[in-house]
């Protein structure tokens, strides 16, 4: 891929199509079902999510182009953090009034990750820390969301229990993230497409938004992004050392106490990068050293208790699917349509956004223009990933890039399998590298035809939109 063939930044016409289509959408589904409109602050996030993003991008990407690598970095963490900063204290003020705490909208598991963060800290307080310590890896069954209540522990203990404290290291590490997100895809597509990828997840309102809740997404998005950003580059670097490879393994590790299938998801992602990446990327001989050491580390650290772990979601995966379905199915009658061979083609894309008044639905609202983006976005990962696969060119081909693929279709692949394939939360960890992929489709996006597809999937969009909310009223009961 030679620079003659690349957008260098985000263009006009990717700019101004999605933000018209998305006015349009909320003037629709306002018209045709003005019973259930949106309250003006729901269209108010969503108006300054969808605009701040596509026109944050076009700008940024024109702006900074000129900018050098470390000017640029510099310009990338400080953006961000000024702008997850303002949303940790002004969603903490909306929570607050909203909700009557500090919370997120029917804060369940975000609730409960503070409260055990309190009882940690009293307990390392009291002097007393073996009691939760044994709670947590003695008497539980698992290491699977160990990590984040043990971290925020810890900081709950520094700062005296500081919802605030907490969720500006959230800023912080979101913030490291676009930075991280810019080397790796810089180091695998070019200097343009990383610091496209930088700027969209600087601006994409999922990840701003997460900074201001007390959930485990935006540490383990950090912690994930940087495993695949220092694998990368050991596994393109000419010589190693012990503290080149120490840190992927223990990075690889901490992933299994957030969340396991996402551990197992990120080994086996560089477990095939070592088989199957290109002697440009690294040559044989050190590729297959580099697999033995990383399989027999990763059977030292990862067998007994996570081997079984893992192979307990594994077997329960249809019980939990079947479970959860049913439970939706209570609210949503249409939801037994939404099989896996339905939805499984929409992998890139979904979930849809919620622009309508259902019960108990206010935090998709809060994120819809986070799903707008995302639905956007997926098109210029698809078309990255099929130039990628048709790509025979030894320098430029998927064999390349297969760390990072190897990670998206594998965790996707899971999330077809799982009882969350619609759950927002849960494409999260995906998602972060469908936009690198996103800022490669950009780049190749060149041909006129490939820029007619775009304006045609824009339409696409446009009317999934409009029946999705046709669809959670509908199925609710709450139109005929």
């Amino acid at each position: 891929m030679t620079p003659e063939y690349q957008n260098l930044y985000y263009l006009d016409k990717f700019t101004q199509t999605p933000v018209v289509v998305y006015i349009i959408a909320l003037l629709v589904v306002s018209f045709m079902f003005s019973e259930y409109a949106m309250h003006w602050y729901w269209w108010l996030f969503g108006i300054v999510g969808v605009f701040g993003f596509f026109y944050g991008i076009n700008y940024y990407t024109r702006t900074w182009l000129g900018f050098g690598v470390r000017r640029f970095e510099k310009s990338l963490f400080s953006t961000a953090l000024v702008i997850r900063v303002i949303a940790v204290f002004f969603l903490y003020w909306f929570f607050d009034t909203m909700t009557g705490r500090p919370f997120m909208f029917q804060a369940a598991d975000a609730f409960e990750y503070g409260e055990e963060a309190k009882w940690m800290a009293d307990c390392i307080r009291e002097g007393r820390f073996s009691v939760y310590w044994d709670y947590k890896f003695v008497l539980s069954n698992g290491v699977s969301d160990a990590g984040y209540p043990m971290y925020l522990g810890f900081v709950y203990w520094l700062t005296g229990d500081s919802i605030i404290a907490a969720r500006l290291l959230k800023a912080l590490w979101s913030s490291f993230t676009c930075v991280l997100l810019y080397r790796l895809g810089s180091r695998n597509f070019g200097e343009h497409v990383g610091r496209m990828a930088g700027v969209f997840l600087m601006l994409e309102p999922h990840f701003i938004i997460y900074s201001g809740m007390h959930l485990k997404e935006t540490e383990m998005i950090f912690m994930l992004v940087l495993f695949l950003e220092r694998a990368d580059n050991l596994l393109r670097s000419r010589e190693f050392r012990f503290w080149d490879v120490a840190p992927v393994f223990l990075l690889a590790l901490s992933l299994f106490t957030f969340r396991t299938v996402l551990g197992a998801t990120a080994v086996g992602a560089m477990a095939m990068a070592l088989v199957l990446s290109s002697k440009r990327v690294a040559n044989l001989g050190r590729r297959w050293f580099l697999l033995i050491v990383f399989l027999a580390g990763s059977s030292l650290f990862l067998g007994g208790r996570i081997a079984s772990e893992i192979d307990r979601y594994w077997n329960l995966r249809d019980s939990n699917q079947s479970n959860r379905m049913t439970e939706i199915k209570r609210t949503q009658s249409f939801a037994q349509y939404a099989t896996k061979g339905v939805l499984a083609p929409m992998i890139f894309t979904i979930p849809f956004p919620t622009m309508v008044e259902t019960p108990n639905q206010e935090n998709h609202r809060l994120q819809h223009a986070g799903y707008v983006a995302k639905n956007i976005m997926s098109f210029f990962c698809i078309l990255a990933i099929v130039l990628l696969l048709i790509n025979q060119d030894p320098d430029t081909g998927w064999r390349n890039n297969i760390l990072i693929g190897a990670f998206l279709i594998a965790y996707l692949l899971v999330l077809v399998q799982s009882a969350f394939i619609h759950a927002d939360r849960f494409h999260l960890p995906a998602y972060v590298i469908e936009l690198l992929f996103a800022a490669y489709g950009v780049a190749r996006c060149t041909r006129l035809r490939f820029r007619r597809w775009f304006t045609y999937w824009n339409v696409l969009m446009l009317v999934a939109w409009v029946v999705w909310a046709w669809f959670k009223l509908a199925g609710r009961g709450m139109i005929e």
